[in-house]
């Protein structure tokens, strides 16, 4: 009996033993080992498109415990990696499966090569391509670490340099075509007509250029293909295929831009240099024209995380949808604008505008542009300046009719104005 008691007494010790280092948290070491597989399909033809995907897969590093991590690989056309380019992969998380996009490679490989544009790019045969992977904890310098290096032993890169979207302006003066016909058969002739794309800012969908152009009055509007009259690629001031007249204000004007073929007039145009901005990468493209040559400014962005888009969470899986909710400063500013199209029956609309401003898309948490620190909601009058807090707190903009809206927050002052276009 003595000997059962003491051996009752010795299990309760080992499972009070066994549950307290199940209660440990874990902790964090710095990472020593990281391995990257020998792919599978290694001597396999490995033909990109621009569709397609690849996988790596690795261990994960040794931080301790199953953490979250960011993974990447540097790609290089050497196994000694003296010139490489970094590829993210599609996704986080703890297993260390990792996939990425044939174009991210192509991409990469273009420039390994040096192809800049289509009369440097070569055709070359499939070639042996090395890996090393990157993992990272976000926020953790000390956790960044390299694996061993493996390679793709015949892969085949398609033409994959970037090269700048563009649109066109059409209208009356000669550097606009004279009103010459947005089609496909009179593109060189419209060459000269076109806004660009930044080479630092490629995919943006924000397009300028500087133009010289006669005194007198001028007419144009913006086409975003070459479709046609009768095609419904124009955007101006109006649906209806009338011009209205604008007036520069300090030299410059900006409006919302419409869907339709209603032409902007600057009547009395000096003569000289014009810059004209147009901006499609918001959900209601805008249009900006300052006399004079306008500096180009990479775009700056920052996001309006809300249920304008349903509460998506803010994070790299959700980029496409907050493309259409950027704020942007273009000029070097420090204030960031953005103007919406909030519809009829959308949830603002329906329920009332609720949202918050995130600098980046790294998740959930407080942001430096919330209503208030401790949650609450906050009324945004329109065309009023509200304080920003830190949290995650939103400005509301309650009642909220369906409209064209233009969101302003000035870092300067820390301030967020909601406008709504008369």
């Amino acid at each position: 009996m003595k000997k059962f008691i003491y051996f009752l007494a010795c299990a309760a010790a080992m499972v009070g033993f066994t549950g307290c280092e199940d209660d440990k948290d874990p902790v964090y070491q710095a990472p020593t080992t990281f391995v990257l597989n020998t792919p599978a399909l290694q001597n396999q033809y490995l033909e990109l498109t621009e569709s397609g995907t690849f996988e790596l897969t690795c261990s994960q590093p040794d931080y301790g415990y199953s953490a979250v991590t960011n993974y990447s690989a540097e790609v290089s056309l050497t196994e000694d990696f003296a010139d490489f380019r970094e590829i993210t992969s599609k996704g986080t998380g703890t297993r260390a499966r990792m996939t990425f996009s044939d174009a991210d490679l192509a991409l990469a490989l273009c420039d390994l090569h040096g192809f800049v544009d289509e009369s440097t790019y070569q055709d070359i045969p499939a070639e042996k391509v090395y890996f090393r992977a990157v993992a990272r904890l976000t926020g953790v310098e000390s956790s960044e670490i390299r694996s061993n290096v493996v390679s793709l032993n015949k892969v085949k890169l398609y033409y994959a340099v970037p090269t700048p979207g563009y649109i066109w302006v059409i209208g009356s003066a000669s550097v606009f075509g004279n009103w010459t016909e947005p089609s496909e058969s009179n593109a060189e002739a419209l060459q000269g007509a076109r806004l660009f794309e930044p080479m630092t800012d490629i995919g943006s969908k924000v397009y300028s250029q500087t133009f010289d152009i006669p005194a007198g009055d001028v007419t144009f509007r913006l086409y975003t293909a070459l479709t046609g009259w009768s095609g419904n690629d124009s955007y101006g001031s109006q649906v209806q295929d009338n011009p209205i007249t604008v007036e520069l204000v300090d030299g410059a004007f900006s409006s919302p831009l419409v869907n339709g073929k209603g032409s902007f007039t600057i009547a009395g145009w000096a003569g000289g240099k014009m810059s004209i901005t147009a901006d499609f990468s918001a959900s209601t493209p805008t249009i900006s024209v300052v006399a004079g040559e306008a500096p180009t400014v990479k775009a700056e962005y920052m996001y309006i995380v809300g249920n304008n888009a349903e509460w998506a969470e803010p994070n790299a899986a959700a980029e496409e949808t907050y493309k259409a909710w950027r704020i942007a400063d273009r000029d070097g500013s420090g204030i960031y604008k953005g103007t919406f199209n909030l519809e009829q029956g959308s949830t603002p609309v329906t329920s009332g505008w609720y949202f918050r401003i995130y600098k980046g898309l790294n998740g959930w948490g407080s942001t430096p542009y919330s209503s208030s620190a401790s949650g609450d909601n906050v009324d945004a009058p329109l065309d009023t300046p509200v304080p920003c807090e830190t949290g995650e707190g939103c400005f509301c903009v309650n009642p909220c009719v369906a409209g064209t809206y233009t969101v302003a927050l000035d870092t300067n002052n820390n301030t967020v104005t909601v406008s709504l276009a008369q």
